[in-house]
């Protein structure tokens, strides 16, 4: 699967290159984790682009790969059922 991503520097809303990133930023007030469990969590990298405002947030990939995270949410969350969007 080939999917155009905020990620690569280029906003796939606008195309534009004015992509900008906090995955080495240590700004107080900066999401960096979303809570699976009381001991468990998810490192966040968030994107946005300066041109038209598009915003994105991914859990990091060495996270993404955590069989025990993920494992923790499958017990925690509920696994989406594809609900209407409005």
């Amino acid at each position: 699967m080939n999917v155009e991503t905020i990620k690569t520097g280029k906003c796939p809303v606008c195309g534009s290159l004015e992509v900008y990133d906090n995955r080495d930023s240590n700004q107080s007030g900066d999401r960096k984790y979303i809570s699976v469990s009381a001991m468990y969590s998810f490192g966040v990298e968030a994107y946005v682009c300066l041109s038209c405002g598009y915003f994105k947030e991914f859990i990091r990939d060495s996270d993404i790969s955590n069989e025990k995270l993920k494992e923790k949410v499958k017990e925690k969350w509920n696994r989406t059922s594809g609900g209407k969007i409005e």
